[in-house]
Formats: structure tokens, sequence, C-alpha cells
């Protein structure tokens, strides 16, 4: 059942979501450097906030832009197709087009995963930024391939582990010497105020979770990205880690919830008055990803506003659990 301050947070989230018109002025095409020679990661690449993001990183000459998504019948060449004429569109058409290279990967399964990381490290010697785009809403209570909630183990843990394995190519980079500014936005909610109370069930992380509720199961999970970004900014300060949530949009997964959710059922006829386009967005992806002044740690709503989240998120104890939680995780089940 839901707690009074699960349902006092759900109808808070689902009515009034984050705006997207305060804070920093951010416009990608003038406000995005050069990212000539970069290395660009974004998984859930083939979906609508993840695409854009593509898209507008794309036009700024990097070197090479991966779109991590399950795999596809076609090894992903329609949405790469896709990505590269939309980035033209607004560009200069006699430029080279970026190259855009897809990487099939299931974050719900860890063998999934070390594929995944094995073919980027093995083609790639650097990477530069990598966006944690990928996510889910749903319902009903499911499992990953290793038996963890499925929420918070596509959500966070799968991306956890994509991060673990990137790791050493991320701190390479770093290290180069034109390669200090390296950085992973990893993308959470403002839902992560639906998480039960004290963040994280840690006792029932392994299992569906069916006695506890959609908010609470996806809440959870993405109070978990940010202590993730918090406590890897922390322990890697060469790279720059920060969270994000994109504001309150309208894209194919939300569609779906609504399906299943009699609260965004209800409320979707205000969304028009409180929802923008995935162009506008992205913007706190792409700022958090490129723009000046972003300080490792940190969680910003849009655009570029820090220090929003909850106090159970903002909790250090919290997030040095959940590494040392992770951790132990990674060692029972993988060798890493």
């Amino acid at each position: 059942m839901l707690d009074l301050q699960t349902l006092t947070a759900g109808a808070r989230v689902t009515v009034f979501g984050s705006g997207n018109q305060r804070g920093v002025l951010f416009d990608p095409v003038k406000d995005i450097p050069s990212l000539a020679g970069k290395v660009i990661l974004i998984t859930g690449g083939a979906g609508d906030l993840g695409k854009q993001v593509a898209i507008e990183l794309a036009r700024h000459n990097p070197a090479r832009i991966y779109i991590a998504d399950l795999p596809r019948a076609d090894d992903g060449d329609s949405v790469v197709r896709a990505i590269t004429r939309d980035a033209l569109s607004d560009s200069d058409q006699h430029a080279p087009p970026t190259p855009i290279r897809y990487l099939a990967v299931d974050l719900s399964s860890f063998e999934s995963i070390k594929r995944a990381a094995a073919a980027f490290c093995a083609a790639e010697d650097r990477l530069d930024i990598a966006v944690l785009n990928a996510g889910i809403m749903r319902v009903r209570p499911g499992t990953t391939a290793e038996g963890y909630e499925v929420a918070f183990g596509i959500n966070y843990l799968g991306h956890a582990l994509l991060t673990r394995l990137l790791l050493p190519k991320l701190l390479h980079t770093a290290a180069l010497p034109r390669g200090a500014d390296v950085r992973v936005v990893a993308v959470s909610s403002e839902g992560h105020a639906m998480a039960p109370r004290g963040g994280i069930l840690f006792d029932k992380l392994k299992g569906p979770c069916e006695d506890i509720t959609y908010y609470q199961r996806y809440g959870q999970s993405k109070v978990a990205i940010i202590g993730f970004a918090r406590e890897l900014a922390a322990r890697c300060p060469q790279i720059k880690t920060v969270a994000v949530h994109p504001g309150r949009i309208i894209t194919g997964m939300a569609h779906g919830l609504r399906k299943e959710s009699l609260l965004f059922r209800v409320t979707a006829p205000l969304s028009p008055l409180f929802c923008v386009p995935a162009a506008i967005g992205v913007r706190n992806h792409l700022w958090a990803a490129t723009g000046p002044n972003v300080e490792t740690g940190k969680y910003y709503e849009p655009v570029g506003v820090p220090d929003k989240e909850t106090a159970i998120a903002r909790d250090p104890t919290l997030s040095r659990r959940l590494w040392e939680w992770t951790e132990k995780e990674f060692e029972n089940a993988i060798e890493v």
C-alpha cells in the first residue's frame, strides 16, 4: 500500500511536473561547443530523448556517437539513418555526417552488458561523454535476467555495471593532454521523490517486489541514480559526473504508462499545460554533457538548477551503502 508520503509525492510529481522554462538559458545550437575528436555513448539512444540528444550532439562534429540500445533485427541501421538524417537537416549539408554506431545492449542482462562493453572497448581508445539515458516506466512487477527487480535492475544496476566496465576508458581519456573534460550524465527523475521510506529497500531488490507499488519501485531506482552519480564523482574526481531530471515530457514511454496507470489517465488532459517536446526536454541532458559551470556530484533539474533532490536522495550514508551493495553484487555475479 502507498503511505501518505509516497501518495503526496506521487500526486505532486504527476500533476505539477518540474518545468523546463527556468534556470540556465541554454540553446544547443549556439551553446554546445565543438565536440571535435570526442567519442560519445548514449544509452537508450533509439528512444525519443536519447535520439534527440544524439541529433543535437551530432551537429557539433564529434568523432563518433554510439547508440546503445536493445538489439534490433536490422542491427540498428534504421536508427542510425534517422539520427544522421535529422542531424543534417538543420546543419551544413556539405559537412560530412558524424559517424553513428549502434551498440546492442540489454540493460536487464549482465551478459549483454559485458558483451556491449567489450565491443566498445575493442573499437575505441577513448570515451569522453557517457549519457546514461535509458530507462523504463512500467507498472507490472518483474525481474531482470539475474533476478533483480526490473525497474531497479534496468534504470540503475545495468547502468552501474556498464559504467564500471567502461571506467578504464573514461579514466584514460581524462588523463590525456586534451581529454580533461570527461563527463558522465545519469538521467534520474523528480520521480525519485516517490521512493519508499529510507530511499532504497535493499532487502527487496532481488525479486519482483510485488508487495510495493510501481511508484515506489520506480522512485527507488531514481534515488539510486542520484546516489551513484554522487559516489562516482567523489571516487573519480577526474570525471565530471552528474544526475539530471529532464522535466515533464510526453514520450512514448509515458504514453505506455498511461495505459496502465489510473493517475496518469486522469491527469492526461492537463499534460499540454506543463509538458514540453523532446527537443526542449533534452536541454538539461545537453547542458550537463557540454555546458560550463557544471559541478560534479550534483543533481540538476532543468536547466542547470541544482540541489532540488529530497533529503534521503542527498544522504551520503545511503549513497555509500548503495555503492558498497553494488560492488558486492558485481563480485558475486560477474568477473570484473
